[in-house]
Formats: C-alpha cells, structure tokens, sequence
C-alpha cells in the first residue's frame, strides 16, 4: 500500500478537524474525535502536530485562504458585471461548504480565548485584506480604472463586511434567494466605490 506524503496527511488531518469542528463544536474536537474521521492512527496525528492546537492554527489558516485570480476579463464586462460575477462566485462556493464558515466562527471563538493563538484573527483578517486588495487591483487594472473612488484598502473592507455579514444572515436563515437579492442591492455600491471604467 502506497504511503501518503506528511503533507497529504496533515491536509486530511486538518480537514476532518474542519468537519468535526463544523459538526460538534470545539468541545466535540478532541483529538481522538478528529484522527476517527481521518481513518488515521492516533499516532499519525502526533506525528503530524505537536499539539490540537497547533492543528486547529493550521485549519484556520487553510480555511482562510482567498481564491486568486489572474484570468483576463471580457472585452465588454462592466464595473458591475464583474462585482456581481465575483460576489455570486463566491456565494456559490460558500453554499457547497457552509459548514466551513461555522467552523470559522467556532475557531475564531477560541483562538480569542487562548493566548497561544489570540494572533490568529486579526492576523487571518489581514490575509483577508491583503488577498482582497489584491483581487481588486486586478479588476481596475482590467477594467482600466486610473481614478478609483476609494482606496483600495478601504473597498477590500467594503467587501470583507459585506461577505461576513451576508454568510452570518444566511447561516441564521437558509434563505439563498434573499442572499441572492441582497447581493443585487450591495453591487452597486461596490462597484461604484471601485471606481469608474475606461
């Protein structure tokens, strides 16, 4: 049988943490919980980490990821088409895995209360910023916009709140088609904080 890397190991490891996480909450977490829904050995998981919370780093950092993109845009996109194209991508990547963002916030919740890992958040939230603003200067640059109307920081926080906030309203109701209205009503907003095209 052919043995996986320690890398492909700590990947599965650390995604079954996300889906225990998601299921049971940080107190259902436990490392012999986590190493069941891998089909791994208790070892294997001490193998790979030195400790559960140095696990529960690592989802949180493989969970905050942000989705790059280099691909060029249409000839004719609009400063609106492509916020709602993007905003709606990303919602739809979001209904494949919500049990991911509640993962999020239970792993926020106790990165806040333990000092080993009270970094984290504001550290994730930087990354987010970061990846973002970065996202943002590709369209402009796309899209030729030589006069944004805000910083770009200052969109990438638009964008941030306006993600967070339409994930814990959908968590609260299941209700995708008002997401999907809500993301009409905020594009141009959005867009127009992006600046003017061409």
């Amino acid at each position: 049988m052919t043995r996986k890397p320690a890398s492909v190991r700590r990947q599965d490891l650390v995604e079954a943490g996300l889906r225990v996480i998601a299921r049971e909450g940080m107190h259902g977490a436990t490392v012999r919980a986590i190493v069941a829904e891998a089909g791994v050995p208790l070892a294997t998981f001490h193998y790979i980490f030195a400790s559960r919370d140095e696990m529960i780093g690592a989802a949180y950092a493989y969970i905050s990821e942000v989705p790059g993109t280099g691909a060029a845009l249409p000839e004719d996109a609009s400063v609106e088409d492509v916020v709602r194209a993007s905003f709606l991508r990303w919602f739809e990547r979001f209904l494949e895995h919500p049990e991911y963002e509640l993962a999020i916030m239970e792993i926020m919740a106790y990165c806040s209360r333990t000092p080993s890992l009270a970094h984290l958040p504001g550290k994730v939230q930087e990354h987010y910023l970061e990846a973002l603003g970065e996202l943002l200067d590709h369209v402009r640059e796309q899209l030729g916009i030589t006069a944004p109307a805000m910083p770009t920081r200052e969109v990438a926080t638009l964008v941030l709140h306006a993600t967070d906030g339409l994930t814990y309203a959908w968590l609260r109701t299941r209700d995708s088609e008002a997401s999907r209205r809500w993301i009409e009503a905020v594009v141009p907003m959005l867009a127009a904080a992006l600046g003017d095209e061409r």
